[in-house]
């Protein structure tokens, strides 16, 4: 599993630390290639609409979700769903 945002790597280390400890990599898509690329850029605010992709081994795109609500609980259901799917262990 890999996090990635347009925030700088700075702002993530921030944030790590004010979570503790996360068990996956923080990555800075900082020129914005990755957003731009999944078609989840925002340019009116220059930032990425918080979504989630699910790749399989294979490099398919298994699951989406460019509405993805923190606080909503089905929507961390929906993926653990998907992911049980793939023979992965949440």
């Amino acid at each position: 599993m890999l996090a990635i945002s347009v925030d700088h790597i700075h702002s993530h280390r921030v944030f790590a630390a004010s979570m503790g400890t996360l068990p996956y990599p923080l990555l800075s898509d900082w020129h914005k290639e990755t957003a731009k690329a999944y078609k989840v850029f925002n340019k009116k605010g220059e930032t990425a609409v918080r979504s989630v992709f699910i790749v399989d081994k294979k490099g398919i795109i298994t699951y989406m979700n460019t509405s993805f609500k923190a606080d909503k609980k089905s929507d961390y259901e929906a993926v653990f769903e998907e992911l049980k799917k793939l023979g992965t262990n949440p």
